[in-house]
């Protein structure tokens, strides 16, 4: 009898250092990876498509977007600074809870460093959502291979790194820790805003190489032979963005390994033929950028997405599924979550061209009033084309401070100006814009925009 009571005894001790632990972690650990995943979990069918990879997918592909357009359901399980080590990793995990029809891996960046290199701090992004378990215990134990027993546990109990938080931690922050209502109303992805003209770059011979990094070609291959034993297909994606000769050149290596292995590679960044410079036909190399050596703004995002849902239909079959009674929640998930987020975070931007970029969106129509001292340039002509039809734009000698007194003023520039600030000759307005949601007509966001020239 006295040994089934300490039995008992050390067993409850143990159940509460492990909910200690949990409950600890729970509140202490920054929510981004547990917001990016809870959808993931939750969702009860498969998906259609899980893409994988780096910040260039992860920014480039926007899965709600695939579902309202095309009806195909998706998640990002890209990641920031992800190795190709951390992708396979993450495929294995993911693959405990869902086994999709199709595995997309982005092929940026594969033979960067040798594998499985990576940043301890972006890894936190990536895996402390998924529990302990073996999986993550091998993968935890890969991916840090002859580093320290510290760094290992950072990744096995988050709360070890993050323990320091706990004067962070308020009535409010710990609701949220468990709520699952908080949540990445992207399926994963993240937006990116701005518009940045890219570096150009000469286009390299595809037959032009370079040397893999050690340990890459070992994860790639492991990545296709874990998707087809598990019954899944799998492709490579080229995810459009200003390659520099070295980054083309071991990229060409990735497609001529794809090739080996049978594996089709869907290439973004063909432009015409006897292209020169580096282009891609499906974006615009002057609009689409958030920066100008990697990644896609939000509507570039949007061009890739449209023109990857017609290659998934046609080379994979995907059936539609926007009017099935089953997938019912996406609708809604689109309707009520994913149109709300992108319109706040819209009406939070304030440098004109990014809001001009991203009322571009078709789930959006623009009114904007301009005067004679505005003069667009290149790049915000090349933006009003995307808007087509949905943008009206109307000349007027002035605008009248007295509309916006209860607004936020902003320059050219995004630089903001005090509510009711005082316009002087320096300070012109030139521009008013109106963004409303195009099925009901409410309006988004109503900002006049001044410029200390007179001009933009």
């Amino acid at each position: 009898m006295k040994i089934w009571k300490r039995i008992v005894s050390v067993l409850l001790i143990l159940v509460m250092v492990a909910g200690g632990i949990y409950i600890g972690d729970k509140l202490t650990t920054r929510g981004v990876s547990q917001r990016k995943y809870v959808k993931f979990f939750e969702e009860k069918k498969d998906y259609d498509v899980i893409f994988y990879g780096s910040s260039h997918v992860l920014s480039g592909i926007q899965p709600m977007e695939l579902w309202n357009n095309y009806g195909i359901t998706s998640f990002n399980l890209g990641g920031h600074a992800a190795s190709i080590g951390m992708s396979y990793w993450v495929l294995r995990q993911s693959l405990n809870y869902h086994k999709p029809k199709l595995a997309i891996l982005d092929i940026y960046d594969m033979y960067a460093y040798d594998q499985p290199y990576m940043d301890i701090s972006f890894m936190h992004y990536s895996m402390d959502a998924y529990p302990m378990g073996v999986t993550k215990f091998m993968a935890v134990q890969d991916l840090l291979k002859g580093r320290s027993t510290a760094e290992k546990a950072e990744l096995f109990f988050p709360f070890s790194v993050y323990h320091s938080r706990w004067d962070e931690v308020t009535e409010e922050s710990a609701k949220a820790a468990f709520d699952t209502e908080i949540f990445n109303s992207n399926c994963g992805s993240e937006i990116r805003y701005g518009v940045a003209v890219p570096h150009e770059y000469e286009r390299v011979d595809p037959e032009i190489t370079m040397e893999g990094s050690e340990g890459a070609d070992t994860y790639i291959r492991n990545f296709v032979s874990t998707c087809r034993d598990a019954g899944v297909e799998v492709c490579f994606i080229r995810v459009p963005y200003p390659a520099c000769p070295e980054n083309q050149m071991a990229e060409n290596r990735v497609m001529r390994l794809a090739s080996e292995l049978g594996v089709r590679v869907i290439d973004l960044m063909r432009g015409a033929e006897l292209d020169k410079m580096l282009d891609s036909k499906v974006i615009n190399w002057n609009t689409d950028f958030v920066d100008a050596n990697a990644h896609l703004n939000a509507v570039g995002a949007y061009k890739v997405t449209m023109y990857l849902g017609a290659l998934l239909k046609q080379y994979y079959g995907f059936t539609d599924k926007r009017e099935n009674a089953e997938y019912s929640n996406w609708n809604e998930d689109f309707k009520h979550y994913y149109v709300p987020v992108i319109s706040a975070e819209m009406a939070a931007q304030t440098d004109f061209k990014t809001l001009l970029m991203f009322a571009s969106y078709p789930e959006y129509e623009t009114e904007m009033t301009v005067t004679k001292d505005y003069e667009p340039d290149e790049v915000s002509e090349m933006l009003y084309k995307l808007h087509g039809s949905r943008l009206k734009i109307t000349e007027a000698e002035s605008i009248d401070q007295g509309i916006a007194q209860d607004r936020v003023n902003f320059d050219m520039d995004g630089e903001p100006m005090a509510p009711g600030v005082v316009i002087t000759e320096h300070d012109v307005p030139v521009i008013r814009m109106t963004v409303k949601l195009r099925d009901n007509g409410e309006v988004v966001l109503d900002k006049v925009f001044c410029s200390s020239k007179g001009i933009s």
